[in-house]
């Protein structure tokens, strides 16, 4: 989000916060439920959301951590190899500009 948002709505932002850390300990904690919801949502075929859910979403972390943002910058740099990004891109620097670990999460 914007950090002029951040400033201007603080209420909203850790309501949103607080309701997706719900929602992922909830999922983690009900993954029928889940899978169940995905599929009447999405109308994708069961294997198809159990490969999504199991292999490709990863809800077991509340916060993009060192790992994360490693595996996040790795793909930026992939992608800039590929001549995706451009060359003069400060990829860092980049990811650093939209990952801020100011705004602290609410706990239960």
């Amino acid at each position: 989000m914007r950090e002029e948002f951040l400033k201007a709505h603080p209420d909203i932002v850790r309501r949103v916060l607080a309701t997706y850390e719900e929602a992922r300990k909830y999922s983690l904690a009900n993954y029928d439920e889940l899978k169940k919801t995905f599929i009447a949502v999405t109308k994708l075929p069961d294997a198809v959301v159990d490969k999504q859910l199991k292999e490709r979403t990863e809800l077991t972390h509340s916060r993009i951590g060192s790992a994360q943002r490693e595996s996040i910058l790795a793909a930026g740099l992939a992608l800039q190899q590929a001549g995706v990004i451009d060359a003069k891109t400060d990829v860092k620097a980049a990811l650093d500009s939209l990952i801020d670990d100011q705004v602290p999460l609410p706990t239960n």
